[in-house]
């Protein structure tokens, strides 16, 4: 799945993007979702159900600059046995952008896991709003949230290899999204 916005309007650039997916028994869905600056406003929504045996991953890199805002959520129900799910979001906010993460796993005798790394910089907000729920005494759920700044070690290590602050700074984002 892939979304592109093209032309040479003076309007917003708006993407909000759907994914509703239903997995059945022992099957798997991997899903990589990229948004690299670029859009002034987006909406991201992932739903999914899980059945028995079934296993859905999805890896989400996203970033934000100037006064863009993202909204990502992902609402996942691990309804069979031994299901699971494996949430990642991994993000940069830079400029005055916003960035919210909701991620909601609901599970019966299942595995969920989902994660939020976000690097926040100059005058951008992060948040991260995790909502796990158990059903059975199975269920094994699992949430992670990490929001910082980029280490003042790892830009001037950079800068004693002859890069400038900026070009650092460009590399540790790179790095940490890819």
């Amino acid at each position: 799945e892939k979304h592109i916005g093209t032309g040479e309007g003076s309007g917003q650039r708006i993407i909000n993007p759907q994914t509703y997916v239903e997995l059945q028994e022992a099957s798997y869905l991997e899903m990589d979702t990229v948004q690299i600056e670029g859009v002034d406003s987006t909406d991201r929504v992932t739903e999914g159900t899980v059945g028995d045996g079934a296993t859905l991953i999805v890896h989400e890199k996203l970033m934000t600059s100037g006064t863009q805002t993202a909204t990502t959520t992902f609402a996942v129900d691990l309804n069979g046995r031994d299901s699971s799910a494996n949430i990642t979001s991994r993000s940069v906010a830079k400029g005055e952008s916003v960035q919210k993460f909701l991620s909601k796993i609901h599970g019966n005798a299942c595995m969920g896991h989902s994660e939020c790394d976000a690097i926040i910089m100059d005058g951008a907000v992060v948040q991260a709003i995790p909502e796990i729920q158990a059903g059975h005494v199975d269920a094994s759920l699992i949430h992670e949230a990490a929001i910082g700044k980029i280490a003042g070690e790892q830009i001037m290590k950079l800068m004693t290899l002859g890069l400038t602050y900026e070009q650092a700074e460009s590399e540790i984002v790179n790095g940490f999204l890819k």
